[in-house]
């Protein structure tokens, strides 16, 4: 019986367990936890316990097995595979978004462990490589379920893509670097180093560099005068989210992700409420609105700060009572009593 949400420490254990000479047969999640414990509302924390079962490996005939294969063929692909099994499994269990994380872990870790050793060129796959599919794998999954289809993770840009896998595995909490390397690989976008102002590239998602000696999270540039141009803060060894307050308004005036325009959204409203909140919509999102309101949805659903949460929601309440024909109508009366009737960004 296993509980830990730690990548590093699944890491450890099927390392342990592999080269002691062990393949896990099966993996499956057991309630360990109230829902009502102390320690765990409002926490990301497992619930539950992942209890594996094991047997001994025939040693003597290990080959190494390729990561991808031709046609599918590879432990890659099965990998996928198991995992997208487990979450069809795992659905009338009804498990909190870390639970259903961590049991997607074993699923991964037991086609690794029978495959083991497993190459990928001439480099060995660890099991982090193998815990990263299967959390782009859940992620994706995730996403497509609160926003009920309406977007696939394929269908953004790199840096949105990037960003909502990062958040929906990580949320706003720190984690180190060789994880998100990981994870950017399995994705096929980079980690670019991005100081200052720059252009998006598609392949890749930019990382400004927190000053050294701060404590606790900024609400402000620590670095560039004006706030965070890239998504992503790193601080020695870890990473995470910028939170919109963090990010540089510039680079959200001027959007050049859909990322960018999330957060632009909640800064904005947090401005001048949903009429200036919906003045941003239709000026930085007006042919894809209704994709960055999916987006904030993802947010409300996932963030687990109460106060966040309920900006979400107060902004979706918001923008559904403020439409833009309500908005025409206000100025179109706004005109005809006083002569005079605001901008569209007004």
């Amino acid at each position: 019986m296993f509980t830990h949400v730690s990548q590093q420490a699944w890491e450890a254990l099927t390392r342990s367990l592999i080269e002691s000479g062990w393949t896990v047969t099966s993996t499956v999640p057991v309630a360990s936890e109230s829902e009502h414990s102390i320690h765990q509302m409002g926490q990301a924390a497992a619930a539950s316990s992942i209890f594996l079962s094991c047997r001994k490996r025939d040693t003597a005939a290990s080959v190494p097995a390729v990561w991808t294969g031709m046609g599918g063929a590879g432990v890659l692909s099965r990998v996928r595979r198991a995992v997208e099994e487990g979450l069809k499994e795992f659905e009338p269990l009804r498990l909190n978004p870390v639970d259903e994380m961590v049991a997607c872990y074993g699923r991964a870790l037991q086609v690794l462990s029978e495959h083991w050793p497993v190459i990928d060129r001439d480099e060995p796959v660890s099991p982090l490589r193998a815990m990263n599919e299967a959390s782009s794998v859940v992620a994706a999954n995730q996403i497509a379920r609160i926003t009920k289809g309406r977007i696939a993770v394929t269908e953004l840009d790199g840096e949105t893509r990037m960003a909502l896998t990062m958040f929906g595995i990580f949320e706003l909490s720190e984690f180190a670097w060789d994880e998100a390397l990981n994870l950017s690989k399995s994705l096929g976008i980079g980690l670019h180093a991005a100081a200052g102002g720059y252009e998006v590239d598609s392949r890749g998602i930019g990382v400004n560099t927190a000053a050294e000696g701060r404590t606790g999270r900024a609400r402000g540039a620590e670095v560039e005068a004006h706030g965070y141009a890239a998504p992503l803060v790193r601080k020695g060894s870890k990473l995470r989210l910028a939170l919109a307050e963090e990010r540089d308004p510039r680079r959200l005036s001027a959007p050049q992700t859909d990322w960018d325009r999330v957060q632009g959204l909640i800064s904005e409203f947090r401005r001048g409420d949903a009429p200036v909140a919906r003045a941003y919509l239709d000026r930085a999102a007006a042919d894809r609105g209704n994709r960055i309101l999916d987006l904030l949805d993802v947010w409300a659903a996932e963030v687990t700060d109460p106060e966040l949460k309920r900006e979400a929601e107060l902004i979706r309440f918001g923008l559904r009572r403020t439409t833009p024909r309500r908005l025409r109508r206000c100025r179109s009366l706004l005109r005809k009593r006083t002569g005079f009737a605001p901008s569209r960004g007004g």
